[in-house]
């Protein structure tokens, strides 16, 4: 992966606007639709759409599916796929794994679900996701960034794809970008006891090791170790660096909160739970300056994203998150796969149209409010990280990374 940082906005914007050309004529395939392909058959296409509603993920789920919903309202007033009509199957996992595990299995039994979204943690999706796989129906992860979601799993994961970026290459890129900055002399980690927290320290710690700067903490919250006093026994090593990994919005609001309570001026920086809205708002003042590799920039002014924005914000009378676009972004990817399958997914019996969206996944590239977007061979997402200092109005770009498709 080739790394490259500027503070310079407009060339940043420009690293996506750059692919247009090169998948211009796919997009406007995907738009329209190959000729001859509106034929006789389903003239409702079900997604299911799994997400934590409820729970310690409700920082992300509500707004997922606030956006699929608007994706799914503008595919229908535009004529929906190849004229038929696209249909959202909604459930809430209520953040729990052995409710999302049970509500995988009852979306993927009915009889006219293609392809799901979801679920919106890593968490649950460990074990709702080895459900799907098994009953061969295409999984796109929207929020899922920990590893072992795609490529290699502790189960057969050979049906789900993700176009959430991984904690693997977007923590690394937030600490690198730290580093370019300057000489920091050492860095301390807080994390939640959960699949993601652990991963994000992990990864983060890799990363500063990687670096050149020393992790002088390591701490876990879980049992008797609270947020109070994993932040005091990390303070105390006097790190100029905190980094902070978590599933919770509210715990990893907590960190920060009691970090600069308790006088800690140095550089935050986490894991995906910083890009949520909701976190950030959790955290309130404090919380500025935070530090996050992010799949997505509320300023990027391409139209994909800047459409996708105006219209989330009109309908809803709030600006989206990065959870938010993903999960629109995920609409407009199984679109694109319902569309290049073609008739197999209007006619074929279920299991033969599922089969068609995985093998059409493969071929999607589509610009969407991420970016440009499309998947590797393992089917995990390639597009632009976008380094990310959060503010009291917003989040502004610091810098990008380079994962493999800039020109």
């Amino acid at each position: 992966m080739g790394i490259g940082f500027s503070r310079k906005t407009a060339g940043l914007l420009a690293v996506t606007l750059c692919l247009t050309g090169a998948i211009v004529a796919l997009v406007a395939v995907l738009a329209g639709g190959p000729s001859g392909t509106s034929i006789r058959g389903r003239r409702v296409l079900s997604i299911g759409a799994l997400f934590s509603l409820t729970g310690a993920g409700d920082v992300y789920g509500p707004q997922q599916l606030r956006a699929a919903q608007l994706a799914v309202s503008q595919l229908n007033a535009a004529g929906g796929v190849d004229g038929a009509t696209v249909k959202l199957d909604v459930h809430d996992d209520e953040s729990s794994p052995a409710v999302g595990r049970a509500q995988m299995g009852a979306v993927i039994g009915r009889d006219h679900v293609l392809a799901v979204l979801g679920p919106s943690l890593s968490l649950v999706a460990q074990h709702a996701d080895a459900t799907a796989s098994a009953q061969h129906t295409p999984v796109l992860a929207v929020s899922n960034s920990a590893n072992g979601i795609v490529g290699r799993c502790a189960y057969d994961c050979s049906w789900i794809w993700r176009d959430s970026l991984g904690e693997a290459t977007a923590v690394p890129s937030a600490v690198q970008w730290l580093a370019d900055q300057g000489h920091i002399a050492s860095a301390a980690i807080i994390n939640s006891d959960d699949v993601l927290g652990q991963d994000d320290a992990q990864i983060a710690s890799q990363a500063f090791t990687a670096n050149g700067i020393p992790v002088v903490a390591r701490i876990q919250v879980v049992g008797s170790i609270s947020v109070p006093t994993a932040v005091t026994a990390a303070l105390r090593e006097r790190p100029e660096v905190l980094f902070v990994g978590a599933t919770s919005g509210a715990l990893a609001a907590e960190v920060v909160r009691r970090a600069r309570a308790d006088h800690f001026t140095g550089t935050i920086v986490g894991g995906n739970v910083f890009n949520s809205h909701a976190t950030n708002l959790l955290a309130g003042d404090v919380g500025s300056g935070t530090i996050s590799g992010a799949a997505w920039y509320a300023g990027n002014d391409f139209p994909a994203n800047s459409q996708f924005i105006a219209a989330y914000t009109r309908r809803y009378g709030v600006a989206p998150d990065q959870f938010a676009a993903q999960a629109y972004t995920g609409v407009q990817v199984l679109a694109a796969a319902i569309r290049i399958a073609g008739s197999a997914v209007r006619t074929a019996p279920l299991p033969q149209a599922r089969a068609a969206i995985e093998r059409a996944l493969y071929r999607v590239a589509v610009m969407t409010p991420l970016g440009a977007l499309r998947f590797t061979h393992t089917h995990d997402v390639i597009q632009t990280v976008w380094v990310l200092r959060s503010t009291a109005r917003g989040s502004r770009l610091v810098g990008f990374c380079d994962t493999g498709l800039l020109c």
